[in-house]
């Protein structure tokens, strides 16, 4: 394993009692208040109760995830149960994959104030790469086929995520953190509201030599939102996001990311039975990689303009509809530049036949300029039994994967090396379903389970080798059908008025695509000895594997993490990455290695004012 020679390394005793110096007199936890009902966005496009959201949803709280030391977007997704997130390409800062329920990076689409930023010709890789918490205000990994409300590429599922918005008197802080492996990270934040005008602004740097030969990775990002009340009816508002990185991939490659989004949005409350939502937005992400072989570059534009409209039609019936017009530009070093058009509508009822049951029926038709249109379907209930605290939900849908310009027009021959486009690849569609049970426990205890299947027809294989001899690749769509499903399982609760707190996200794969683990894991474990500090630990659990390469062995990898409250003002924070030094492998091509991390200790400040 390719370890940096450092102090730090295998100081395990240096290490816990660093953490257990942060457990201060025990004291009685602060009671909270009780909690409102949350709102899901990511379902419907629009604010829903969760007991009347018919996917399944896993929020996660960005602070929360801060608080643990789960500072990368690609290690906070593995919280929640049926996701594994991680990269294949590296360590921090390397290209990053995305699994759902057992499906690939491509089939899963992220969306990020309101506005899609991914599709087959921009995964959302880069993304996760540069991702991080500390700028984001909500988390939703919505799961399963939700092709009738997102269109492409949206077979595992979707991550939908929001710049956050400025609340209360003017605030900031800054977050300082240096450790192992030559590695520091400041953010700054400062946001609240004045009269009808609300703010958000932040910024980061970060950078780290990893714990490897020429795995350099360095980063600068930013995020804003601004958005004002116009009248009792109109909000209107703007956000921008944008990140620059560096890596270095071992050597063998520098790799460079220039992303940035920018949306307007408006919301009018027409009436108290209708809500309008607008948004237009533009992105662009810039991608080089220089190797010995030459330069690869990608540049991506894209802007649209979409609607959403929320209205209630009786007491018990919602309509949800809308509408959407999509332009994009894709250019590649050495060949493509083709640019099309995407545009549609989809619509949804909601309906309450009886107390305690939810149906939703919605649809999707979408054109594509590149080669032609789809329609998407879901149909999906979710039925409580309020006096035991229990939940059951279904859902099944369509959705489809559409082909990349990439796979229909790219072609080049690097002598060792020919690509040749696939101007009839067809798109791949799935058809999908889930049933689960969510039990509550008490007041603080919650278990959902829930039993998930994908089939997927005429997949789509970017590389394959219809040749056979291993130098002319194009891309194709595989005959018969391709299956993914399993099993995923959450628990999440608290003891002692939340002095203690857990979750546990596991799944288990019974078939998928890339030779994915049959079981993946994350648990975490938090106490509050006194109202000023936490300590906790976490793990991550990958059983057997490949990612489609050679065969990888099991690992757990654990962490440490721990923050005291000096005052008001002031908070330090630590933790330990990899505490047991596992050595295990991210993954494996060719016989060419990727090894993860070994053991490194990360301390920090926080300062607010």
């Amino acid at each position: 394993m390719l370890h940096q020679p450092t102090p730090l390394r295998g100081s395990r005793r240096s290490a816990f009692a660093l953490i257990a110096l942060l457990a201060h007199s025990p004291a009685r936890a602060e009671e909270k208040p009780a909690e409102l009902e949350p709102l899901i966005v990511s379902a419907l496009r629009v604010p829903r109760p969760a007991s009347t959201v018919t996917s399944t949803v896993t929020v996660l709280d960005p602070e929360a995830l801060q608080n643990q030391g789960i500072l990368q977007l690609r290690d906070a997704l593995n919280a929640a149960p049926g996701v594994i997130s991680t990269s294949t390409g590296g360590q921090t800062g390397a290209l990053s994959s995305l699994f759902i329920r057992g499906t690939k990076t491509a089939d899963s689409q992220v969306v990020i104030d309101s506005m899609r930023l991914s599709d087959s010709s921009t995964p959302l890789g880069n993304i996760l790469s540069g991702g991080r918490v500390s700028d984001v205000g909500s988390i939703e990994v919505l799961r399963g086929p939700q092709g009738a409300i997102y269109g492409g590429e949206s077979i595992g599922g979707v991550l939908w995520m929001e710049t956050p918005r400025g609340t209360g008197d003017p605030r900031g802080s800054a977050t300082f953190e240096a450790g192992s492996f030559q590695s520091i990270a400041a953010n700054a934040m400062f946001q609240g509201e004045t009269g009808k005008l609300s703010y958000f602004l932040s910024g980061g740097y970060e950078e780290t030599e990893n714990d490897g030969p020429d795995e350099d990775f360095h980063q600068g990002s930013t995020a804003l939102r601004v958005e004002g009340r116009i009248d009792s009816v109109w909000t209107v508002g703007t956000t921008f996001r944008a990140f620059d990185s560096f890596y270095d991939d071992h050597g063998a490659s520098e790799n460079r990311v220039d992303s940035s989004l920018a949306t307007l949005y408006a919301t009018g409350v027409i009436s108290d039975r209708w809500t309008a939502r607008f948004l237009a937005g533009y992105q662009q992400e810039f991608y080089d990689n220089d190797s010995a072989y030459g330069n690869y570059g990608t540049d991506t534009r894209a802007g649209s303009i979409s609607t959403d409209h929320e209205i209630t039609l009786a007491e018990n019936l919602r309509l949800l509809a809308g509408g959407f017009f999509h332009h994009d530009s894709f250019q590649v070093t050495d060949g493509v530049d083709e640019g099309g058009d995407r545009y549609g509508i989809h619509s949804a009822l909601e309906w309450e036949p009886v107390a305690s049951l939810t149906t939703t029926a919605a649809f999707r038709w979408e054109n594509y300029d590149s080669y032609g249109d789809e329609f998407t379907w879901r149909l999906g209930s979710i039925y409580q039994l309020e006096k035991s605290g229990i939940s059951f939900r279904a859902g099944l849908g369509r959705s489809f994967r559409a082909p990349s310009y990439n796979d229909l027009f790219y072609n080049t021959d690097l002598g060792y090396f020919k690509y040749v486009a696939n101007p009839e690849l067809e798109a791949q569609t799935s058809i999908g379903w889930d049933i689960g049970i969510e039990q509550k426990i008490g007041d603080h205890h919650t278990l959902e389970a829930t039993w998930f299947s994908n089939r997927i027809e005429d997949a789509i294989e970017s590389y394959a080798n219809p040749s056979g001899d291993f130098t002319t690749y194009t891309a194709a769509n595989l005959p018969g059908t391709t299956t993914t499903d399993g099993l995923e399982l959450g628990i999440r609760g608290s003891w002692l008025e939340n002095t203690l707190s857990y979750r546990l996200a596991w799944t288990y794969l019974h078939e998928s695509l890339s030779d994915q683990p049959k079981n993946a894991a994350s648990a975490s474990l938090d106490w509050k000895p006194s109202a000023k500090s936490l300590v906790g630990i976490g793990a991550t659990h990958l059983s057997d594997h490949s990612w489609g390469g050679d065969p990888l062995e099991s690992y757990t990898v654990a962490r440490l993490y721990g923050s005291y409250q000096i005052c008001d003002k002031v908070k330090l924070h630590a933790r330990v990455e990899n505490a047991l030094d596992e050595n295990y492998q991210l993954s494996s091509f060719y016989g060419t290695t990727t090894e993860g991390a070994g053991t490194g200790l990360y301390a920090g400040i926080t300062v607010d004012w």
